[in-house]
This record gives C-alpha cells, structure tokens and sequence, in this order.
C-alpha cells in the first residue's frame, strides 16, 4: 500500500502562506505556493528549505489569490524540472497576479527597505508561464506508466474562477485537497461540484469554523440587505463605498450592480471602479469566451458607464463627484483606492462604507470595522486623523463554504482521515469538535507548521 506524508509548510498556521508538501508513494510534488499577507521578506514565505533542491515532480496551485499562488516563481527556481500543474482558468489569470506582487514588492523594497525584495522577477515569470500545464475541469490526467501512474482530477470549487478541487490517486489510494471552496451559486459563477471520492485523505479548508452558520447568511438575502443599504446610502445624497477584492470580488459586485440597476432596486448612479480588477476584468472576459465560465463580459463597463474615481482626493474632503465606488482593496490596505477613498468619505455622515467580506484586524479595514461612531480614526500613511461620522455597514458574501456545509461535505465523502487546514486555531478546534460526531470512523488531524503526518 503507498504510504501518504504531508507537511504543513506555511510557517504560521492560519490562513497564509498556504502549502503542502506531498509524498504519495514515489511522487513527490507540492499544493500550493503562497505568499503570507501579514509578512514581508523571506518570512512571507512557505519554508520551502524543508524541501531538498530539485526533488519535485510537480507543483500543483489551486487557484490564483496570492495566498495560494504568490510563492510559485521562487518554488520553480528551486526545482526547475517540475511540472506546474492548474486548471486553464488559474493559467489564464497567474501570470498577471504575480506581475502585480512584483511591482508591490518593488515598491516595498523603496519605501520600506526590504532588501531582498523582489522575490522574484517579471522574466521568472515568463518562464514559469512556458512551464505551466494547464489542465480542464472533470478530466483526469496521468502522469508515469504503468504501476507508477498517478491521476489527477481537478474539480470546479466555486470560489473564483479557475479554482479547483484536486483528486489525486496513486496505486488505489486517494487525496483529495478541497481548495478555497464555496458551494453557493454566485452572481457569474456557480458553485462548487465534487462527487462523492471516498479519499483516503481529505485535505479540508476550515476558514469559517469559528463563524456560526445562520438562515439570513444566504447569499440572496445578503445581497439584498446590501442593495437596500446602498441605496438608502445614494438617496440620502451621499457616496458609497464598496472595498472589493481585486480577483473575483470585483467583478462578481459589477454584475450583482448591472442587475440592481436593471432592476431598479438601486437609484441611477454613476458608479466608479479602479485597481487591479479593472485589468483582471478582461482577462474574465477572454475566459467567459473560451470556456464559458465566469458569466461576465467586459461590455459590463459600458453598460454600467464606469469611470475611474477623481486623482484630485483629499483626505477629509468629499470626492468630487457622487456615486458607488467599487474599488481595491478589500481591507483599505494602504496606499490602495479604497484607502484614500476611506480618508475623505468617513467625516460625512451622508456617506457610507459597505465591507463584503473579511477583513484582517490588522488591517485598516478591519480597524476601521471596530470604529465606533463619533470616535476618532487615524489613517496612518496620509497623517490624517478625522471622526468617523459615515455609516459603516458589514455583509458576509464570503467566497467560502459555511462550516455547516463543509460538515456535510466531509459526511459524504466518508473519507478514513480528514486533515484540516487554511483557517485559525479556533476555526480548526470547531471542526475537531463537530466532526468528531458526523464523522466517527474518520481520523481527524490538524497538524502544527512543519510537522509531518504519515498514513
């Protein structure tokens, strides 16, 4: 029987610098190569030095946030043999994610100081574009011959476009990674389908288990909620602001707006949009044409009459021109549009913030999150400090599943060992707890940073 090992390479737990490395009988290969978003340096990096040089037969990336795949250049360089292994959607959108990583670290290596920053450079990843396999949906690929074959299935996981859950079987033996994974339909991408595997090994994100499940935590009745907000925010004469995630929030929040516009259930608004995924919106349209998925085309811009926010913003004082902003970043990380756009909104109590999904505490987002009204604000990098008078409103349109339907994804695939990852200790210790009982005859196992865990 092939033996199984699997190492936790992501140096802090959590969620972050996201990576597994495998031994799957005489296959060596790693799932995923993050980038730690709260680290900076060699420290963001999965300890990749855990892994002997050139030993790899592949690298497999699951989907292309950079938590899952900004790392992969520098894994590459180490093993320059080994297959890159995505779906077609993720090839399609890589390369762009790991150019923009490296005109930020670029920018952090001059205002910061980082000196070993880039980690990596635009003609690395070239050729790591040349070394990509691309592979589609729900056909399974082969590699070796004969008893060393090992197959690969990627699955649709309905987290953003491109993103896949892996099975992989190796002499009638099976893993199975779920990825990012959300089972909802979203606006221009539908959820995720994996059948029932029976794996030997499931590889379980637990990202929402500290977060209860609730009825009113669909996504209908969520967005609905944010529609009426908005538009309540629009009608009392003021602007909103929206931060979104630059791959897969954006362009999911353009189509949720097309449609309310249509509907009337939003006021005629001019409606702003800047960021990274304003270029990440063709690259949804170009994948919509080949593979019919997301359901988005670019004649969105037009239709919606889409136009970049004012350069002339200033802290404390009211954009020029009223509307919705959709911009990035998600958590008003600073020197984003969000950011700045925060700085002269929040002293205006006729505007209006609407965050949409997580927000680290660290982050100004996630500070600003915990603001009371009335009380005080700093934002650091402008130097400006101002009462938060707007309204600041939170929704929960997570890209990933709730924890009770990742309990009945784990009851269905009755897997023998259910190894939990990509969430923090409280999440991990809710799944320990509740699969316990939905999953008796399972072996459950949440392992530390680096250590290794064999079946």
């Amino acid at each position: 029987m092939a033996t199984i090992k699997i190492t936790d390479l992501n140096r802090e737990g959590g969620i972050g610098a996201n990576s597994y490395h495998v031994e799957f009988g005489p296959w060596r290969f790693v799932v995923d190569t993050g980038l730690h978003p709260k680290f900076a340096g060699y420290e963001a990096l999965p300890t990749y030095s855990q892994i002997p040089d050139d030993s790899l037969d592949f690298i497999l990336v699951t989907h292309a946030h950079l938590d899952h795949l900004g790392s992969l250049p520098v894994l590459a360089r180490r093993h320059p043999d080994a297959k890159i292994i995505m779906s077609s959607g993720t090839s399609a959108i890589a390369g762009r994610m790991l150019r923009n990583s490296v005109q930020i670290m670029k920018i952090q290596r001059s205002e910061l100081g980082i000196s070993e920053y880039p980690l990596y450079t635009r003609g690395e990843i070239a050729i790591v574009e040349d070394q990509i396999l691309p592979m589609e949906f729900l056909r399974p690929f082969r590699l070796g011959e004969d008893k060393d074959t090992l197959e690969i299935e990627l699955h649709p996981s309905g987290h953003i476009p491109g993103a896949a859950a892996v099975r992989m079987t190796y002499a009638g033996r099976t893993i199975l990674f779920s990825g990012d994974i959300q089972f909802q339909h979203q606006q221009i991408l539908d959820g995720a389908y994996v059948p029932e595997i029976r794996p030997d090994l499931l590889v379980m994100e637990t990202t929402r288990g500290a977060t209860p499940s609730s009825p009113d935590n669909d996504r209908e009745t969520v967005i609905s909620k944010l529609l009426e907000t908005i538009s309540k925010i629009l009608k009392q004469g003021g602007s909103c602001l929206v931060p979104v995630f630059a791959l897969g929030r954006m362009q999911e929040m353009l189509a949720v707006v097309q449609m309310a516009l249509h509907n009337g259930k939003l006021p005629p608004c001019q409606v702003f949009c800047s960021g990274l995924g304003m270029d990440i919106v063709n690259y949804f349209d170009l994948l919509s044409r080949k593979k019919g998925y997301p359901r988005f085309d670019r004649s969105i811009l037009k239709d919606l009459g889409i136009r970049p926010p004012s350069r002339d913003l200033k802290p404390g004082r009211n954009p020029g021109n009223k509307g919705l902003y959709l911009v990035s970043s998600g958590m008003l990380v600073e020197k984003t549009p969000s950011y700045n756009l925060a700085a002269s909104l929040i002293q205006d109590p006729a505007n209006g913030i609407c965050f949409i999904g997580y927000c680290d505490p660290d982050t100004p987002g996630g500070q600003l999150k915990t603001t009371k009204h009335g009380e005080n604000f700093y934002f650091e990098e402008l130097n400006h400090e101002t009462t938060l008078q707007a309204e600041i409103h939170n929704f929960d349109l997570t890209g990933h599943a709730e924890r009770s339907e990742l309990l009945d994804f784990a009851q269905k695939q009755k897997a023998d060992s259910i190894l939990l990852t990509h969430g923090d200790q409280e999440a991990r210790q809710w799944f320990i707890d509740k699969l316990e009982d939905v999953c008796p005859s399972s072996r459950i196992l949440s392992p530390k940073p680096g250590e290794t865990i064999k079946l």
